[in-house]
């Protein structure tokens, strides 16, 4: 804990050094100037490390990863080169596919003597290869994905308890601030079930004044999906509020959003308008107030930074961009591995944040993104 103490001391004082007249909270965001040195190709990352690194009177951690080319992949690999780097650990990523590759990518770690290892899998299945780490007296953490494999050290996880409840804040105020007194927020995405279970439960407790719908894409192509959504939006225009489960979704609903807008101002109302039709037992839905129906008005979050959200953000198509912080959870992670190494304790599970960005928050998120594509040479 001390060592983590110094080190996010050492990143403040550097800032104020600069003449930086940005907030505390910025400093222990990486800089250009503090990348790590660009490799030639990111396979090079896999080219081992000196020999004088292992076993030679250097501790070397690792971080054992499917490298599946997506941008959560890279971000968990920058998030943990980057930190190693500034606690001056030697690093080597051991990419490999899950199941028995993670397993040969553990072994492969303890013929190097790594001294510690991060383990990350979205597929939760790395239980054997854990334990295989920690019977070699390896210590393991595992960042971003709950994990009760025998032999972990820490759990560093994405917390999902408070930002359901952040979120459906952050857009029941925005219907507010825009004068709104009831509507409909729409949970959209390939599958809705947990995002709308929880956001419901929060609309519920603190803004009763709106309703949660969920609405699942059906369409396999993307002009169906525009297509469909659109049509839905069209006939519900007391929806005012949308959030995006899926990434590559962002754009899908915002094509969604304008083709409604631009049929309902050439035809006006469609017709015959739908009733809906209560579940058994249940009473018949409020009827909308008939204000909400003059016109298509939708405040969209989206989940996900990648270059085609940041650029519809940017353009004021999104509203906000929610975050699902693997550049975070490697970095603490990484930390944990630092503080187990000097024998410090480290508390078996905790948390970091998903934020929410918005204007005045998106610049240093979009950095990182960036600094994470030069490393990797990603175009």
């Amino acid at each position: 804990m001390k060592r983590k103490i110094a080190f996010l001391l050492a990143a403040a004082l550097l800032f104020a050094c600069s003449g930086c007249a940005k907030k505390m909270e910025e400093a222990s965001l990486p800089s250009s100037t503090n990348s790590p040195a660009e490799p030639e190709t990111p396979g090079q990352l896999n080219a081992g490390v000196p020999a004088t690194a292992a076993g030679k009177g250097f501790d070397l951690i690792g971080l054992v990863i499917d490298d599946d080319g997506s941008d959560r992949a890279y971000m968990t690999m920058y998030g943990f080169l980057h930190t190693a780097e500034n606690l001056s650990y030697a690093a080597k990523i051991y990419r490999a596919t899950a199941g028995e590759g993670m397993l040969s990518a553990v072994d492969e770690a303890i013929a190097d003597d790594v001294n510690a290892l991060l383990v990350f899998d979205p597929t939760c299945g790395s239980d054997a290869a854990i334990g295989r780490a920690a019977e070699n007296g390896i210590k393991v953490v595992v960042p971003y994905y709950e994990s009760s494999a025998a032999g972990i050290d820490a759990n560093i996880i994405a917390d999902t308890s408070e930002y359901y409840d952040e979120l459906a804040r952050g857009l029941a105020e925005r219907m507010t601030e825009r004068s709104l007194k009831s509507g409909r927020i729409l949970i959209y995405g390939a599958d809705t079930a947990a995002c709308y279970a929880a956001f419901s439960a929060s609309i519920a407790s603190a803004y009763p004044q709106f309703r949660v719908d969920a609405f699942d894409r059906t369409a396999v192509d993307e002009q169906g999906a525009i297509d469909e959504l659109a049509t839905y939006l069209l006939y519900n225009r007391d929806i005012k509020g949308m959030y995006v489960v899926d990434s590559e979704a962002a754009s899908i609903a915002i094509q969604a959003r304008s083709k409604a807008q631009k049929t309902f101002r050439a035809e006006g109302a469609p017709s015959p308008t739908p009733e809906p039709t209560p579940a058994p037992g249940m009473t018949p839905e409020p009827t909308p107030n008939p204000g909400l129906l003059t016109q298509i008005t939708i405040t969209v979050f989206c989940n996900g930074l990648s270059d085609d959200n940041y650029g519809l953000f940017s353009d004021n198509d999104i509203y906000a961009l929610c975050i699902e912080p693997y550049y975070e959870a490697a970095a603490e992670a990484t930390m944990a591995l630092d503080e187990l190494l000097r024998g410090d304790t480290v508390p078996p599970v905790s948390c970091v944040n998903r934020p929410i960005i918005y204007n005045d928050t998106a610049d240093k998120y979009k950095a990182i993104f960036e600094q994470m594509k030069a490393l990797f040479n990603i175009t």
